[in-house]
């Protein structure tokens, strides 16, 4: 299990995708279950953490559009 803090975000989806498919698929003992669980939570709070940001970026430069573009209404 690699450290999420260097993983891309696709990486994080990929690993967490194969977390959920050896849940659902695999006999998986109590111990081993806990502690991919334990990971795909970790990884699910990562994931949502960088949706969140770039969300924020994506209305952070649309309201900077925004606010170019009434600049340049004004100016005319």
């Amino acid at each position: 299990m690699s450290n999420e803090n260097n993983q891309s975000f696709e990486d994080m989806m990929t690993e967490l995708e194969g977390i959920v498919q050896k849940l659902d698929n695999e006999n998986v003992s109590l111990e081993d279950s806990l502690s991919l669980y334990q990971r795909g939570m970790t990884l699910s709070a990562k994931c949502d953490e960088t949706l969140k940001n770039a969300e924020q970026k994506v209305n952070d430069l649309m309201s900077n559009e925004k606010d170019v573009a009434e600049n340049e209404s004004k100016d005319e």
